[in-house]
């Protein structure tokens, strides 16, 4: 069915950072017109659904730019510890307990809670990747996933599944990319490889880049190089290239990552919980890369809450930087809308604009928290929170609204997660 959103306020995240008073037609999944005062001819008007918007802000869906929605299942299984001992002696151990279907169910509680919470799409890394792809095909969400790549005697079967999923999922809601997990764990060579593949298969690579200091370190010692210069001499650069974290990057770096139009995914949430410092985001901006937002995983974070996300990046930075009017919520928010469809090479998305895709997030503009408004982008970045989410609607579709998820069993969902903790509990 399409939809007419009345009367609402529209943050349309466009290259005039037009905020409106009005109307929103959607039809067969595309924004077909932005308007004040829309008529329904009489055809229409059985065939459509209006939502009454005066008491509410529309914007453009969020996109989390870097998450492990498999992993939504350790939420606080290992808090408080820094990344290499937190990843090798708790994470990785813990992972090879996980099923597939264990590995489906977490992709579906990670997508509920981003659902809930104003997400229409996320960037994904993780094994059994195709389970996560299944949990997107039901729940109507968009995504691109890769899955996780290592250097180990796996490593050819891990670029197999990547291109069964190519094959298998690729679609209008799910893009396909590589995704070597990091210069630590992956060999040049593999790297080279990954490479040359997303080349032949016209898709991009996400990769973990320069998160912490050991890894840096690491490679210098390895490769007398940085993580950077080492992945541009790989060729990662010469694809679509998505980075996340680039907390340790210095003016060589961002100089290399702007020319090659790689894009950073800033995870401020993950990087001060495991420790790992202060991302340069604003030298980044100024050199002319491309940054998105993220979350990471529930498993460093501890949720997948972008509305939060966003608060946390434009504060944190300010504080950094001892600036008031650095990353302003108006940049803040594009970069956690059209800076991330940008970075994934996807057009149509996370602007309200004619012919876009209906990917829209209707927020309560009334709630106490967001009273009074008299500037909607600021208390969408620093005053709004999940319960102030009234709907989410992907490709024209209404997946959640008013507290209720229209594409998955809540009810069943909570009793597998359930069930997922005390295996976990009592097998790790």
């Amino acid at each position: 069915m399409d939809i007419l959103i009345k009367n609402a306020t529209i943050i349309t995240c466009n290259a005039q950072n037009e905020v409106l008073k009005g109307d929103i037609l959607i039809k067969s999944g595309k924004i077909a017109r932005i308007a004040e005062n829309i008529e329904l001819s009489i055809y229409e008007q059985a065939c459509v659904k209006v939502i009454e918007g005066k008491d509410l802000i529309a914007m453009p869906g969020l996109i989390n730019a870097h998450t492990h929605c498999g992993q939504t299942v350790l939420r606080s299984f290992a808090d408080d510890l820094p990344l290499y001992e937190w990843l090798f002696e708790k994470i990785f151990p813990a992972e090879e307990k996980l099923t597939k279907e264990m590995i489906y169910f977490s992709s579906l509680l990670g997508i509920a809670e981003m659902l809930k919470s104003g997400t229409t799409m996320f960037f994904d890394m993780y094994f059994h990747e195709d389970m996560t792809a299944k949990a997107v095909q039901q729940t109507g969400i968009k995504a691109v996933l890769s899955r996780g790549l290592q250097t180990d005697e796996k490593e050819d079967l891990r670029l197999d599944e990547t291109k069964e999923l190519i094959y298998n999922y690729s679609s209008d809601k799910i893009k396909v990319f590589f995704g070597p997990h990091s210069v630590y764990t992956c060999s040049y060579e593999l790297l080279e490889k990954v490479a040359q593949l997303a080349q032949e298969f016209k898709t991009g690579v996400m990769i973990h880049l320069s998160e912490s200091e050991n890894e840096v370190n690491g490679c210098y010692e390895k490769y007398d190089m940085s993580p950077v210069k080492l992945c541009n001499q790989a060729g990662l650069f010469d694809t679509i290239c998505i980075a996340a974290h680039c907390v340790y990057v210095d003016d060589e770096d961002i100089e290399i990552m702007a020319e090659k139009n790689v894009s950073c995914v800033y995870n401020p949430t993950s990087n001060l919980k495991l420790g790992n410092g202060f991302a340069p985001v604003q030298n980044m901006i100024k050199s002319g890369v491309n940054v998105a937002i993220g979350t990471d995983s529930a498993a460093s974070n501890n949720n997948l809450n972008m509305l939060e996300e966003m608060h946390i990046a434009s504060l944190l930075e300010k504080g950094m930087y001892r600036l008031s009017d650095i990353l302003n919520a108006q940049q803040i928010l594009k970069m956690a809308t059209v800076n991330a469809a940008i970075a994934a090479g996807i057009n149509k998305t996370g602007v309200l604009q004619e012919g876009f895709c209906a990917d829209i997030v209707l927020l309560k503009a009334n709630d106490f928290n967001m009273l009074p408004c008299y500037n909607p982008i600021s208390n969408v970045v620093y005053s709004s929170n999940p319960s102030n989410v009234y709907a989410t609607i992907v490709d024209g579709q209404i997946l959640y609204m008013n507290g209720k998820l229209f594409t998955l069993d809540e009810e069943a969902l909570v009793k597998e997660v359930k069930s997922i903790e005390k295996f976990l509990k009592e097998s790790v």
